[in-house]
């Protein structure tokens, strides 16, 4: 605010009176008093001149008595003027001198006057000036708390100094700032308060009403107390007793109006705080905010950067550091550390199935599970997408490490609810040690993941590892690059084994995979399927598959040959694609193939995962016209409520049964319950792995429908299997 400047008025000119004749009226009166001396001198002159004229002259003497006469009828009146004179000029005198006083009055009241404004205008600018210094200071501690926040200082600092400001603008404040802690008030800083009352203040509860800081929080508004002394309770009582005559606390709040604490001015002295005061103290409860937000800001950056947002685990980058501090202090100490690298088992599969939303739940589930079955002093992170790492400091030898293992596998594979189903859970674990497995933190890394591979490709559980798994590693490895060649280039085959009646008639083909490498030969089938669902190459190679055995299929037909149905495995990343039905169709149509010669061979674990989904794609699937068929029978989930409830067309019996069928307490009752509950469903019924006659002779006895094995005949080539369609059967 600028000062006005001082103007000072020039004193006023002062009053012309009627007493300024004064001079004229003294003239008169010197001018009687002259006349009053002639006159007198005159008869004086006269009397004496006509003692000397009584002799000389008659004539002169009466001009002289005449002249005196005359003079002597004047004398009076010139008395008389005077004497009007003389009290006319006293009065003009008096008159005067009350003039003059009035005007010396007029000049001291003027003269105060001005004093008073140059006191009152001085104490303006005297207040204005302290009000800009206060104002510049607390320019100086905002741009101070600005710095701070700015260098990243702590929080605790920055409360500090931000009391301090608001302390020191009075010389009679105190100042103390609480901050909401799970429904606690905690004091985060205080400045100009005595010790005993900041004690007292560290113990402030929420619901302590009585408090004005409390009060404000329940309020959520300043609470203002000017006067304690006209409130007798215990908390005013206690502000009191040190020093504090007047108290207004303000709450602050986030953005979305959630409390975050009170900022509280304690005077010494009893006065209601001015508008400039409230505002003061709102504004640093906005800094008091903005402070708290910065930090919440701050801790999501480092959450979101060094953290997982979905499981709240530690992310890759985290895991990473903790795992070279953890090596550091194994080194240093001369102890172990096991790394444990998780891998959950078709997590692909929750997701196209069940959607990401139970992806989601099972990743959190199985943060949750493997966070509780740990010390607090071993880390698991989330290394990506469904992998997880668990470091475990101090072990003694790997059985140890390998007991830990084996607990957080059973600690996952219980069942996960999610919506009105329970997802099963399974995973692959491998684990390496320092220093034996490897010095740095890649090599172990590396070495855990070889191992959890080779877990993987033996259908789950754990392996550690060994250097013999390098070696398997980099054949797996060179297998995905030949198979990803081979699948561009044409280097799949396809072989067909029959499935006959009991007159050896064939009734069908079953499609089966086959791929030669160059240096590996011959990959067994189940290899091939595992290293393909590893690389994710295994919807290309099953659509390769199902194509081709269509094709295969048609060109026998078209060949002059009986048309004969073929059995295609499908996988179940395939079978939970939503396209899958509608990508079988476009095969029938593109190969010509009638819907009522290709049958699909699914596992159950397949259909039970998702039993609403796989009905409904199955339902999709019958209304093309393909036929449906249990593969493995037995081997898996073997839920007969859901068996009748689906549409099925054939079981076929797993060969784990066929092989000790035969065999006494082997498993002939299971084969011949399977049997007449696939008779009364209206299933039929197919064996397969069938390699001796008795075993022939045993299904056959007990109706099963078809036969299938080394019994009959081998996988054979595409040209092998037209010529036992031309001769009609296999089996004599």
């Amino acid at each position: 605010m600028n000062a006005l400047p001082i103007q000072v008025a020039p004193p006023p000119p002062a009053p012309r009176h009627q007493g300024d004749g004064a001079p004229i009226c003294n003239r008169i009166f010197v001018a009687l008093i002259a006349a009053q001396f002639l006159v007198a001198v005159g008869m004086l002159l006269g009397n004496d001149a006509l003692h000397h004229l009584a002799a000389n002259a008659i004539a002169a003497r009466q001009s002289i008595v005449s002249w005196r006469d005359r003079a002597a009828l004047v004398m009076p009146f010139l008395l008389l003027g005077t004497l009007l004179c003389m009290i006319w000029i006293r009065q003009n005198s008096r008159r005067q001198v009350l003039e003059r006083r009035r005007t010396e009055e007029e000049l001291r009241q003027e003269r105060t006057s001005l004093e008073r404004r140059i006191e009152s205008r001085t104490a303006e600018l005297k207040s204005e000036v302290q009000e800009r210094l206060r104002a510049e200071q607390l320019n100086r501690g905002r741009n101070q708390l600005l710095e701070m926040l700015a260098r990243d200082e702590p929080t605790q600092h920055i409360f500090q100094v931000l009391v301090d400001i608001l302390a020191h603008h009075r010389t009679v404040w105190g100042c103390a700032l609480h901050l909401v802690d799970s429904d606690q008030l905690v004091l985060a800083a205080s400045s100009d308060l005595r010790l005993r009352l900041v004690r007292h203040l560290e113990q402030l509860a929420p619901d302590q009403y009585d408090a004005p800081e409390a009060a404000a929080l329940a309020r959520r508004e300043i609470v203002i107390s000017d006067n304690l002394e006209q409130h007798r309770k215990p908390w005013t009582e206690l502000l009191r007793a040190n020093g504090v005559q007047a108290v207004w606390s303000a709450p602050f709040f986030t953005a979305d109006r959630s409390p975050l604490g009170t900022l509280t001015i304690y005077s010494r002295l009893q006065y209601r705080p001015t508008d400039v005061e409230l505002e003061l103290l709102e504004s640093h409860c906005q800094m008091a905010a903005l402070v708290l937000e910065r930090c919440r800001l701050q801790n999501e950056l480092k959450q979101h950067a060094y953290h997982d947002n979905l499981t709240g685990l530690p992310n890759r980058r985290l895991g990473q550091d903790r795992l070279d501090n953890a090596l550091l202090r194994a080194l240093r100490n001369g102890q172990n550390v096991a790394v444990l690298w998780l891998d959950l088992n078709k997590y692909k599969q929750i997701n196209d199935v069940h959607g990401h939303a139970a992806g989601d739940l099972v990743l959190v589930e199985v943060a949750r599970r493997l966070t509780v079955r740990l010390r607090e002093s071993d880390t698991v992170a989330r290394m990506g997408g469904d992998e997880f790492m668990v470091l475990l400091e101090g072990v003694h030898s790997f059985a140890v490490a390998e007991t830990v293992a084996a607990a957080l596998l059973q600690a996952i594979e219980v069942p996960i609810p999610f919506q009105d189903l329970h997802l099963n859970i399974t995973a692959s674990l491998g684990i390496s040690l320092f220093p034996e497995h490897g010095q740095s933190s890649d090599e172990l890394v590396r070495s855990a993941d070889m191992a959890m591979y080779e877990a993987k490709f033996r259908s789950g559980g754990t392996r550690s590892f060994s250097p013999a798994l390098d070696r398997e590693r980099s054949e797996q490895r060179e297998l995905e690059s030949a198979m990803i060649h081979a699948l561009e280039h044409g280097g799949f085959r396809l072989h067909f084994q029959p499935q006959c009646d009991h007159g050896g008639r064939i009734d069908a083909f079953e499609a089966l995979l086959r791929f030669t490498h160059s240096t590996l030969g011959p990959i067994p089938p189940g290899r091939l399927i595992a290293v393909a669902e590893q690389s994710q190459l295994i919807i290309k190679l099953g659509t390769w598959v199902l194509r081709e055995a269509c094709r295969q299929s048609r060109q026998w037909q078209a060949e002059g040959l009986e048309p004969v149905r073929v059995a295609v495995n499908i996988s179940s990343m395939q079978f939970a694609r939503p396209e899958f039905a509608g990508m079988v169709s476009q095969i029938l149509a593109e190969t010509g193939l009638a819907p009522e010669l290709l049958e699909l061979e699914l596992t159950e674990s397949v259909l039970i995962n998702d039993f609403a989904e796989s009905a409904r794609q199955l339902q999709r699937l019958k209304q093309i016209g393909v036929s449906i068929a249990i593969d493995d029978f037995g081997s898996g989930y073997s839920s007969l409520n859901y068996l009748h409830r689906l549409p099925i067309d054939r079981l076929k019996i797993d060969r784990s049964f066929i092989e000790v069928v035969n065999q006494s307490n082997g498993s002939l009752p299971i084969v011949e319950a399977i049997i007449t509950m696939a008779q009364r469903l209206g299933l039929r019924v197919v064996g397969e792995g069938i390699e001796t006659v008795e075993q022939m002779r045993i299904l056959c006895e007990n109706g099963c429908d078809l036969l299938q094995g080394f019994l009959f005949s081998r996988p054979v080539a595409p040209e092998r299997a037209a010529e036992l369609l031309e001769a009609k059967g296999v089996c004599q």
